[in-house]
C-alpha cells in the first residue's frame, strides 16, 4: 500500500510539473474550464497557440469574444526545469500539459505566419539556448545585435543598463556566481531576453505593422542551477526568485510595448530534450508494452494509391508499346518500298541493263 502511495505521488508530481501558463492575455480572450482527464497534448500546442492569432481553426481552449480582434503578439516562454524543481508563477490561468513529444513545433507556427504574410516579413523570433551558444533563428535584421554566446551574455551583466541593474539586484549580492556553467547559463538566458525586449522598444515603429509577431523563447538555465546545486540549494530558491521577479518585469513591459494587445505564455516542463530510443531486447523484459510508444515509420502514406496507379500504367503502356514496335518490324514485307528497302533508280537502272 505505501508503495502504491509513493508511486502515485510521484505520478502527480511529473504530470503536475508540465504545465501552461498564460502570463498575460487581451481582455476579449476568454479560456474554457479544463478538467484534470483532459490535458492538452504537447503536440497540439502549437495549434493552440496559433488559433487566436488566426494561423489555425479556433481552440475551444482558447476563444476570441471579438471576431475584429486578434493579439499583436504572441510571446512563448518554454522553461525547462529539474525534476524537483517546484517554479510557481501569478497568472490569469494554466492548463495541464501531456508531454506526448519532447518539443514545441514554433517552426510550424513560423511557417504558417510566413505563408500567410509572404509579402509583408513579419517580425519572428525563435531563440534556443543549448551549449553554451543561442540558437537563434528569425527572418528579421532587428535581432541581430543579440548576443551568440553566454560569453558575450555575461559581458552584459556588467553594463549599468543590464537586467540586473534594472531589477535592483546587483550580481554581488547575489549567491550565484558567474564561474559556475548553471549560473552562468541562467543569467544569460535571462539578459538575451532582457535584450530581446529592449531592442522590440528600440525600433516600436516596426511593430507598427498588421502582421502579428511571434516570439519563442527556450530557456535551460533553471534546469542546470538545480542539477548543479541541487532543487532545495540557496542558489537553486534565488534562481527561482529571480526568475519570477524577472518575467513578471517582461510581462509588464511588454504590456506596455503592445498597449496590452499581447499573448504572453509561459510553458514549464521538466525535461524539452528526450529522445526516444530502440528498446534493445531481454529475457527479462516485461511482457507487456504500448505499440504507441514505439519510434516506427507509419504503413502507407495517403498518395500512395495515386503514385501506384500511375507507376504501374506507365509500365503497362510502355511494355505494350515496344511489343508492337517490335512486331511490326519483324514482320515488316521487304517487297514494299519503304524507307528502308528502297533502291535508288540508278543502281535499279544498271541491274537492269
Amino acid at each position: 500500500m505505501n508503495k502504491f502511495v509513493i508511486i502515485a505521488a510521484l505520478f502527480v508530481a511529473q504530470c503536475c510539473s508540465q504545465e501552461l501558463y498564460f502570463k498575460h492575455a487581451p481582455s476579449y480572450i476568454v479560456f474554457q474550464q479544463q478538467t484534470d482527464d483532459t490535458p492538452i497534448s504537447s503536440s497540439d500546442l502549437h495549434k493552440v497557440l496559433s488559433g487566436p492569432l488566426g494561423l489555425a481553426k479556433s481552440n475551444p481552449i482558447i476563444q476570441s469574444k471579438s471576431l475584429l480582434k486578434k493579439p499583436k503578439a504572441n510571446v512563448l516562454l518554454t522553461v525547462v526545469t529539474h525534476k524537483d524543481q517546484q517554479l510557481p508563477l501569478d497568472s490569469q490561468t494554466s492548463f495541464k500539459v501531456d508531454w506526448d513529444v519532447p518539443f514545441v513545433d514554433v517552426e510550424h507556427m513560423m511557417n504558417n505566419l510566413q505563408a500567410k504574410f509572404l509579402d509583408k516579413d513579419p517580425l519572428m523570433l525563435d531563440l534556443v539556448s543549448k551549449d553554451q551558444f543561442f540558437d537563434v533563428k528569425t527572418s528579421s535584421d532587428l535581432f541581430q545585435s543579440l548576443p551568440s554566446s553566454m560569453r558575450s551574455a555575461h559581458d552584459r551583466l556588467l553594463d549599468p543598463d543590464s537586467f540586473l541593474a534594472k531589477i535592483g539586484k546587483p550580481l554581488q549580492s547575489s549567491p550565484l556566481n558567474v564561474s559556475y556553467s548553471s549560473d552562468g547559463v541562467l543569467l544569460g538566458e535571462l539578459q538575451v531576453l532582457s535584450d530581446a525586449v529592449a531592442t522590440l522598444n528600440k525600433n516600436s515603429a516596426s511593430l507598427k505593422t498588421k502582421t502579428p509577431d511571434l516570439l519563442s523563447f527556450t530557456l535551460t538555465g533553471l534546469k542546470s542551477v538545480g542539477e548543479e546545486h541541487g532543487a532545495d540549494s540557496i542558489q537553486s530558491k534565488e534562481a527561482v526568485e529571480l526568475f519570477q521577479t524577472h518575467l513578471n518585469k517582461l510581462t509588464e513591459d511588454l504590456k506596455s510595448l503592445y498597449k496590452n494587445n499581447v499573448l504572453v505564455e509561459v510553458l514549464v516542463v521538466p525535461n524539452v530534450d528526450t529522445a526516444k530510443v530502440r528498446k534493445t531486447r531481454s529475457l527479462m523484459a516485461a511482457k507487456t508494452f504500448d505499440p504507441n510508444k514505439l519510434n516506427l515509420e507509419i504503413d502507407w502514406y495517403k498518395d500512395y494509391p495515386a503514385s501506384f496507379n500511375i507507376v504501374i500504367w506507365l509500365i503497362i503502356i510502355l511494355a505494350i508499346t515496344v511489343f508492337f514496335v517490335a512486331y511490326g518490324i519483324w514482320n515488316m514485307n521487304p517487297n514494299l518500298e519503304s524507307i528502308l528497302y528502297r533502291v535508288p533508280q540508278d543502281e535499279l537502272a544498271k541491274k537492269i541493263n
